[in-house]
């Protein structure tokens, strides 16, 4: 976890300011669904941070991620695009977190935008005037990755006021999906410790219910029961959205749902070491 602590952590005031938008060929998992597109612009001035936290926030299934190195680069893009929440540091060459929070927080047609503050120093002081000056969220670095996910959740909305309630990760893995007394060999492209997508060319209709089995990288295999909830056909796919279904978990035992979200942690964090270590 020390290489995820590096990567997501304290930021570098002599680093330069850095654009990373993480394109939609660039994961080799794909992405998660989503109902719509968020855009999260996450600010700091630390190159690393930058990289690794946009990578990771793609593969948490939010599509656009765009960055910017202080808080003059970040008014400039708030002034041409619309962020559905913004990530912002406190210490930063040229407009610091702070003044670039009262900046947004002063224009009207920014105020309503989330901003969640990341911080590597944890006084009260700086806390209470990002709290009395608006901040949606406060996170401590290195940002774990559950006080992330709680965060932007609480920030960002969805059709009908949902929310995306638990972690999710791309991946692509095999599962055995049982209908009827029928198994079949499907591949899992999303997963959550709710539900999964899974890639067929012809769902089953909303409402079947169905059997899962998926079996982890150790071994280890969970049974759970589902429902499809919805789907989507071959005309309704989009360009990182396969046709397949849509099947949520019901009565799931902790001790499965514990295995399942220690799982996706390790699935959003393999990545960024592997991509730490092969830089080495």
């Amino acid at each position: 976890m020390a290489e995820l602590a590096d990567a997501l952590g304290s930021g570098s005031s002599g680093r330069k300011a850095v654009r990373v938008q993480i394109p939609p060929s660039a994961p080799h998992r794909g992405i998660c669904m989503s109902d719509r597109k968020k855009t999260i612009l996450v600010v700091d001035d630390s190159e690393t941070f930058l990289k690794y936290t946009s990578k990771l926030l793609y593969r948490m299934g939010y599509e656009r991620v765009l960055s910017a190195g202080n808080g003059t680069e970040a008014l400039k893009f708030l002034d041409t695009l619309r962020s559905d929440v913004v990530l912002l540091d406190i210490m930063m060459p040229e407009m610091d977190g702070i003044k670039t929070l009262r900046h947004i927080k002063s224009d009207e047609r920014l105020s309503d935008m989330p901003v969640i503050i990341t911080t590597d120093s944890p006084d009260n002081e700086t806390y209470e005037d990002c709290k009395r000056l608006g901040c949606a969220g406060y996170l401590i670095k290195p940002i774990k990755i559950p006080e992330l996910h709680d965060t932007l959740n609480h920030c960002i909305a969805y059709p009908d006021g949902k929310k995306r309630k638990f972690l999710r990760s791309a991946l692509e893995d095999k599962v055995v999906i049982t209908h009827q007394g029928m198994p079949e060999n499907l591949h899992v492209v999303c997963l959550s410790e709710g539900g999964m997508y899974v890639r067929k060319r012809d769902p089953y209709l909303v409402g079947t219910e169905v059997d899962v089995m998926f079996t982890f990288r150790e071994g280890k295999s969970v049974n759970l029961k589902g429902t499809v909830i919805y789907l989507k056909g071959l005309s309704e796919v989009t360009y990182n959205i396969v046709p397949g279904m849509a099947i949520k978990f019901h009565d799931v035992p902790s001790n499965d749902s514990a295995m399942l979200r220690s799982y996706i942690e390790e699935l959003l964090i393999e990545e960024i070491i592997e991509d730490q270590i092969d830089s080495i």
